[in-house]
């Protein structure tokens, strides 16, 4: 099959070659270059739209001003589908300043590319505003259904702009959806339907009407949660976040068991007896996967497990919610993404998890940034840790060549400073707290007096309780936490009332009253989630929008100051 594509594209690009020939001046040959360049990429012929692609980068300057953006285009398409997505995103700003001045074939094109692109980089947000861009130029290209899709994944529809009746018409739909969400107005759906009864997303109107209709009915859960043996106080934990939860969710009522004493075989009467129509829980993997889904689903029950499920293959819950450890390593990686990073070092314990660590920060940023290089360092004791900063820093490279001048120097008296590395731009320590504090000051030491410093990023696993009366060795590490635990968040006091009253909590254990917490929002919220995918639950753990894997989690950004924790944003 592959011989036969090769074939194919050469036969392609001599018929190309040949045609061009025959084109009766250069500006026929150039407007041919380009329209077949467009061909090809349409066709995924990539290889071949590069042979002319360079062909037409020669005569560049030459090109009339539409050509030269016809040209970029394709030079952007060409870098996407190279697996660069991020770099041509980062080029196509010019292109799209220029559209205003474009025929409006020429606009729709580049707009739907960009549309494109940013729902592949997964910027929701941006790919709904070039969606409605396209409404407004009338250029679409997609059904009711398909635009739909596009729009309900923003996560901010008010901050969307547009212009003319029709593009205007979508984003009201839009903006009356997430107002019914928010229970804002309970009848805005309908209200559009009357202000529009011919519009083409009259049925996509309809649906979600009947569907945030049924999300706003009240529901009866039976909670399954460790309440004795090792696991009882993390049970617990989640129990107390789950009951505050409550205070504002009147429309939802639990009923809690056991998990750790409960004979699944009586599952299905158990949900009966109780009259519930859902399931939460449970905490643990061996439990989730003593259920029987099927059970479930034939009588109607929603289940929204408590543990990441990917790797159970035999139980398929309708959502499942998890502070996995790996969120937030790839928060960190996307985050040094944003930030222009291109060499990071990750230093990590020689261990299962800290290898696990090494392996997701590696796999996501290098997705992002495929011609970026991570560097990393394992490390056993605290003697293995100054050797592998030094090491990594390029200290150790550094004092060996000094020495080496020094023995040819001979009684010469040499003054010289070792070096560090000025291409590790910044660095991230996934480990504990105990381990992030030993690191951090040989960093510190470790980095030449005359250079910037490198800028180091960590995990909430260096955030523990009461730590920011004592770390001065953390004084600007940057880290991520759910926002709950930080100062400014509006619900901080409420923190600290439930530290007085479980004087034996560390933050761990409130990460989970905070989990439990933001569980049972989840669980009151999942049917809206699912008729807005954009929409965003603003949690005591994060900001969470649901996705086909799960929930996803943006966490807060803080940084050590001295002895105090303070708030920060991703490029501070």
């Amino acid at each position: 099959m592959g011989e036969q594509t090769a074939a194919a594209t050469a036969q392609s690009l001599d018929e190309i070659l040949t045609a061009l020939q025959q084109q009766p001046n250069q500006q026929a040959q150039w407007r041919y270059l380009l329209a077949q360049t467009e061909r090809l990429q349409n066709e995924q012929q990539w290889q071949a739209s590069a042979v002319l692609l360079s062909e037409l980068e020669r005569v560049a300057e030459q090109l009339s001003a539409s050509q030269q953006q016809q040209l970029q285009l394709a030079r952007l398409q060409w870098l996407a589908s190279q697996g660069q997505p991020r770099d041509a995103n980062d080029q196509l700003t010019q292109l799209l300043n220029a559209t205003e001045q474009t025929a409006t074939s020429q606009q729709a094109r580049i707009l739907r590319f960009a549309r494109d692109l940013a729902a592949q980089l997964q910027h929701s947000q941006q790919a709904a505003q070039y969606q409605l861009e396209l409404l407004a130029l009338g250029q679409a290209d997609t059904s009711a259904q398909q635009s739909w899709q596009y729009l309900s994944a923003a996560t901010a529809p008010t901050q969307l702009t547009t212009r003319g009746e029709v593009a205007r018409s979508w984003l009201a739909l839009l903006m009356a959806a997430h107002q019914q969400a928010d229970a804002i107005d309970s009848s805005a759906i309908q209200g559009w339907q009357l202000r529009h009864p011919e519009h083409p997303a009259a049925p996509v109107a309809e649906r979600l009407r009947k569907q945030l209709q049924q999300a706003a009915e009240k529901h009866h859960a039976l909670v399954l949660l460790p309440l004795s043996g090792p696991f009882a106080e993390q049970g617990q934990a989640v129990l107390d976040g789950m009951i505050m939860a409550l205070e504002d969710q009147p429309a939802f009522s639990i009923t809690v068991r056991d998990s750790n004493n409960f004979d699944y075989a009586t599952l299905t009467e158990e949900l009966q007896k109780e009259q519930a129509d859902t399931l939460i829980g449970p905490l643990l993997k061996d439990a989730i996967s003593a259920i029987d889904d099927a059970p479930l689903a034939a009588m109607g029950v929603r289940w929204v497990a408590l543990n990441n499920v990917t790797e159970l293959k035999a139980v398929q819950p309708d959502l499942w919610y998890a502070l996995a450890p790996e969120m937030e390593i790839r928060q960190v990686a996307e985050t040094l993404v944003e930030r222009g990073v291109k060499h990071p070092l990750i230093l990590a314990a020689d261990s299962n998890r800290g290898k696990e660590a090494v392996q997701v920060f590696e796999d996501y940023f290098l997705a992002q940034q495929p011609n970026a290089t991570v560097e990393s360092g394992l490390y056993r004791t605290t003697d293995d840790m100054k050797a592998i900063v030094q090491q990594k820093l390029g200290v150790t490279a550094s004092e060996a060549r000094i020495w080496q001048v020094k023995i040819t120097a001979g009684k010469i008296l040499v003054d010289a400073e070792a070096r560090s590395r000025a291409d590790i731009d910044a660095i991230f320590l996934p480990g504990t707290i105990e381990q992030t504090r030993l690191l951090k000051p040989f960093i510190d030491v470790n980095i030449a007096p005359f250079m910037e410093p490198i800028p180091v990023f960590a995990t909430s696993a260096s955030h523990i309780r009461g730590d920011q009366l004592s770390e001065n060795d953390l004084d600007n590490v940057r880290f991520t936490e759910i926002p709950w635990l930080l100062p400014n968040h509006p619900h901080y006091p409420r923190l600290g009332q439930l530290l007085q009253l479980r004087r034996h909590w560390n933050y761990n254990l409130a990460r989970l009253a905070a989990f439990g917490h933001d569980a049972m929002m989840l669980t009151q919220r999942m049917d809206v989630m699912a008729a807005l995918p954009g929409y965003q639950v603003s949690g005591l753990t994060g900001e969470l929008t649901r996705q086909p894997a799960g929930i996803d989690r943006a966490l807060a950004w803080a940084r050590y100051d001295g002895h105090q924790i303070k708030p920060a944003t991703a490029t501070d």
